[in-house]
């Protein structure tokens, strides 16, 4: 690329030390703490590249203010912040952050199910009050169980891997099966109202779109074996709240490791949680009445499974490459609009 003025933007202290110290080049580089914004586009009219997060609108109106711009990288999944086709038509390059800590999650998820499975939390609550006696905390073994992986893509199979460790049986439902898996882990991909009457254990890893919204509602829950257990890492918005506050009720659910909510619907990324623009205390306070919070049968984390030193590195490390990628002249990452 021929420019030589990268201007970054939504960035962090802490993010800033770390891409001046990987990012050796004799460019002009320029951080600013503020989301681009029509208010303060001036700041990148001569940028060849911005890095953005999600709170940067680049629409066509702010980029018809950046003449001169070829390329964009967004610290994040998502790119509907993004107008795709106008930067398509221009020639400007968009690049994310495809995945960031798949072993994070799955890794959660498997935390959530043992603290679940051999009451965790109440043992240690017990002991910090003075009470060391073991009583009605009998929990109950993960081997020779059947866990039902609902989506095989990076979480997904990353869990069917320490299931087979555990020695459990494990069933999967995915439009696209992995053949991999099954050859490696023994998974068996099934109908999903098949995997809904034979596992002990639902495990969601799936994406929340229009067609999966409340994939899990009354008629699924009903069709399962009494006494199971659901692990939710992935989105809120997947399970009916009423339909499986009924299942609790009625014994078909014997405990839920949930580290999403429904009402989480305004975030749109996990990085959001750690930016100043996002106001983590309208969200703390949208849900501390959330009746799942409170459920004796239910173990929530919030909003936790990425959150590894890890993870938050990785998407630094990513948008790097991709600058790098931009800078080279080959782009990595590349986002394309959907015509």
């Amino acid at each position: 690329m021929g420019g030589k003025k990268i201007c970054f933007f939504e960035i962090e202290p802490w993010e800033e030390k770390i891409l001046r110290d990987r990012l050796h080049s004799e460019r002009d580089f320029e951080f600013y703490p503020d989301r681009l914004t029509e208010d303060n586009i001036h700041l990148a009219q001569e940028a060849d590249v911005v890095v953005i997060f999600i709170y940067s609108d680049m629409s066509a109106r702010l980029l018809d203010n950046l003449p001169h711009l070829k390329g964009i990288v967004t610290m994040s999944v998502g790119t509907d912040h993004i107008d795709l086709r106008e930067a398509e038509r221009r020639g400007i390059v968009v690049s994310n952050v495809p995945s960031y800590g798949p072993n994070t999650v799955a890794e959660h998820s498997m935390a959530l199910l043992l603290a679940l499975s051999r009451n965790i939390i109440p043992s240690v609550e017990r002991t910090r009050e003075g009470d060391y006696d073991y009583t009605g905390l009998s929990g109950w073994d993960l081997l020779g169980r059947t866990i039902g992986v609902i989506g095989t893509g990076k979480i997904g199979s990353l869990v069917t891997k320490a299931a087979h460790g555990f020695g459990m049986k494990i069933i999967a439902f995915d439009p696209k099966p992995n053949e991999e898996l099954t050859k490696q882990y023994s998974v068996e991909f099934l109908a999903l109202p098949e995997i809904l009457r034979q596992a002990d254990i639902i495990s969601l890893h799936v994406p929340l779109t229009p067609e999966n919204h409340h994939m899990l509602g009354h008629r699924e829950f009903a069709q399962m074996k009494r006494g199971m257990v659901v692990i939710n890492t992935a989105r809120g918005g997947l399970i009916d709240i009423d339909a499986l506050l009924w299942a609790l009720d009625e014994g078909i659910v014997r405990q839920v490791g949930t580290d999403v909510l429904e009402e989480e619907g305004l975030i749109k990324e996990e990085r959001e949680l750690f930016s100043r623009h996002f106001n983590l205390k309208d969200y703390q306070t949208a849900l501390a009445g959330h009746v799942l919070m409170h459920h004796p049968k239910v173990l929530v984390t919030p909003h936790n499974a990425f959150n590894s030193h890890e993870s938050l590195r990785n998407i630094l490390d990513t948008t790097i490459k991709d600058v790098q990628g931009l800078i080279s002249g080959d782009p990595i990452n590349v986002v394309e609009s959907k015509k």
